[in-house]
């Protein structure tokens, strides 16, 4: 019953990170003006396409972050119920889904 039980749960979590993975929405942000995700959409990810700027005052970033931190050129890094983004300066491909 217990190794069911898991086996549920971990399909259920794979399930909710396949969802995830897949961007109903892909923005480009090249200005400093602060994007809402929407409803109940989150951005998961963004892309690098020069470097750039977190400006973290203007974002939901609950990773205990107090500083603008830089994504470089090429990175793509993963955020967790990002629901506003802002840049301080470069442009970004942001992916984000329902």
């Amino acid at each position: 019953d217990t190794v069911e039980t898991t086996r549920t749960n971990i399909e259920t979590d794979a399930d909710a990170l396949i969802k995830q993975a897949k961007p109903t929405t892909v923005v480009l942000i090249d200005d400093t003006s602060t994007h809402a995700a929407g409803g109940s959409a989150i951005w998961y990810a963004v892309t690098a396409l020069e470097d750039a700027v977190v400006d973290v005052s203007d974002c939901t970033i609950d990773a205990g972050l107090d500083a603008d931190f830089t994504i470089p050129k090429g990175v793509t890094i993963y955020f967790a119920g990002l629901t506003t983004l802002s840049l301080a300066s470069g442009k970004v491909i942001a992916y984000k889904n329902a």
